[in-house]
């Protein structure tokens, strides 16, 4: 069994901005995401000044985003969200890096770091129904299946 790949979250910066909008505008990469279809530069822009915004992190909305690196190559975002019910979690794999265990490594890094973050260990991933590696993912880390709402799987992990 090859050796799970070493991998440091960090905060993302704006001069990030170019590696996330090419993973944000590949629809490999969106179709499991939001409506399905690649970002417009504008909705990327947005959404890279609301992750640098660096609301407090108790309230409701705030978001910190990471940048994922293997010997300090990007492969990956890691987004995190407080929301009503506990910090909701995300990542996207640059397709680069795709099938070498990637995801796996950053959801395990991002489970140490998010909730030393926010200070607290409830955290909760949405998944679309049809991303059975996505699911595996978080069942295979503890998350359970909570609720299917609005088209999407509700996991949580306590």
């Amino acid at each position: 069994m090859p050796h799970p790949p070493s991998i440091d979250l960090r905060p993302f910066h704006e001069a990030d901005t170019e590696f996330f909008a090419d993973m944000a505008s590949d629809e490999r990469v969106t179709r499991f995401i939001g409506d399905g279809q690649p970002w417009d530069q504008q909705t990327i822009q947005t959404r890279v000044r609301a992750a640098l915004q660096q609301d407090p992190l108790d309230t409701v909305g705030a978001s910190r985003w990471f940048l994922a690196t293997e010997t300090t190559e990007p492969v990956g975002i890691v987004v995190s969200t407080r929301k009503e019910t506990g910090i909701e979690v995300g990542y996207w794999v640059s397709p680069e890096h795709w099938g070498r265990g990637i995801a796996g490594a950053m959801l395990d890094s991002a489970l140490t770091t998010i909730p030393e973050v926010y200070a607290t260990k409830t955290l909760i991933a949405r998944v679309d129904p049809a991303n059975a590696a996505s699911a595996r993912l978080l069942t295979r880390r503890g998350f359970q299946l909570e609720t299917h709402h609005e088209g999407l799987d509700l996991y949580t992990l306590d």
